[in-house]
């Protein structure tokens, strides 16, 4: 897997946006294509988090984001030229920049209720999200104009914003409560490293401190878990106060 293993690499360190030049032709990518999804499954488990039964998160990265579009045009017979932009331009939003993470999150579970209340909850903009990581608090920012629209993804841009203590995980909610979920230590050690991919030569290794870490972790305790079925459901586009600002190190 050596060429593949050394296609991912150089496609993750590069810090620009995707291009039609970063590309391979169908064909190449048809041969390369059972490793580089090898490869991918364990770059994503590396960087996902459950937060509760309904709502996963996956942080992304500049070669999730070029798999996400050769597996796009994959399927078409004859790409057209609009076809290419309106792919790239749309999986250009998972590319992070440096000192920055993207991340998807997923509604998962169909039409059971606790899923509904989720995706009313983003529906109506009073979803949010932030990352505490090995000191630093970076706040997660929607990428779309929900506008009532009812949707199971959602893209979303961490962004430094403050300073907190060591413990490492991610603080989430509605505007009636927050939860914290904890993040595994491959977790930790792959998004640090995600904050400067340039300088991370060997992303596709897990490394020696970490391997054979459990990376499920059991969900929030009582007290900080995911709400129960009874809360109220939101009513289309509710008015959410802005969030304070932060002023003490230790705000999420």
């Amino acid at each position: 897997m050596t060429r593949p293993l050394r296609l991912a690499q150089k496609i993750y360190a590069d810090e620009s946006k995707l291009t039609a030049s970063d590309l391979l032709s169908k064909e190449d990518f048809e041969r390369e294509r059972a490793d580089l999804l090898q490869l991918a499954r364990q770059h994503r488990s590396q960087r996902r988090v459950r937060l509760n039964p309904s709502l996963s998160l996956i942080f992304e990265t500049r070669f999730t984001a070029w798999l996400q579009i050769q597996e796009e045009l994959r399927w078409l017979t004859r790409p057209t030229h609009e076809d290419m932009e309106e792919v790239l331009n749309r999986c250009n939003l998972l590319v992070p920049r440096p000192d920055e993470l993207a991340a998807t999150l997923f509604v998962d579970g169909g039409d059971n209720p606790a899923s509904l209340y989720w995706i009313e909850c983003f529906a109506a903009n009073a979803f949010s999200v932030a990352l505490r990581l090995s000191g630093r608090v970076l706040r997660g920012c929607s990428q779309e104009s929900s506008g009532g629209v009812l949707a199971a993804v959602h893209t979303f841009i961490f962004q430094p914003t403050a300073r907190c203590g060591p413990a490492t995980e991610i603080i989430w909610g509605d505007s009636t409560a927050q939860h914290a979920t904890p993040v595994s230590a491959m977790t930790r050690h792959a998004l640090a490293q995600d904050l400067n991919p340039a300088s991370n030569r060997n992303c596709f290794v897990a490394p020696t401190a970490v391997r054979g870490v459990a990376t499920r972790l059991p969900y929030p305790a009582a007290g900080i878990g995911p709400p129960g079925l009874a809360l109220p459901k939101y009513p289309p586009l509710r008015v959410v106060m802005a969030p304070e600002s932060e002023t003490g190190g230790d705000s999420p």
